[in-house]
């Protein structure tokens, strides 16, 4: 058993998940040193980097117009090169950036609802 990839049985020799952030060690780390970094952190805070919500968003948003223009540049190329890009590919490129689009957008909606909501808490 490797620390980057760990492999727990359970009693039926059935692979369990490793759901704990102390199990998902990097794997040039030795396990002691890499243990006693993680300390008692869990969840979140362990896995995720430091910074503050506004990056986290903006992050995000870059990702959803970066989906955004290489669908918008599979499109293009299609057109000015018929045989150089698989429609499938187009087709995946289209459904990743608009399914982004409306998580972003479904987030967006209920951080608003939520700030509504607390603001009219009375």
């Amino acid at each position: 058993m490797s620390i980057g990839v760990p492999q727990l049985v359970g009693v039926d020799a059935i692979p369990l998940r490793v759901t704990h952030p102390k199990h998902l060690l990097p794997s040039g780390i030795p396990s002691g040193e890499a243990l006693a970094s993680l300390g008692d952190a869990t969840g979140a805070a362990a896995m995720l980097p430091s910074g503050n919500f506004e990056d986290a968003m903006l992050r995000a948003l870059d990702g959803v117009s970066g989906d955004q223009q290489r669908a918008s540049d599979l499109i293009q190329r299609a057109i000015t090169e018929p045989g150089s890009v698989d429609v499938h590919d187009i087709t995946i490129a289209q459904a990743k950036a608009s399914m982004s689009l409306n998580i972003s957008r479904t987030v967006l909606n209920r951080l608003v609802q939520g700030w509504k909501d607390l603001i009219n808490t009375r």
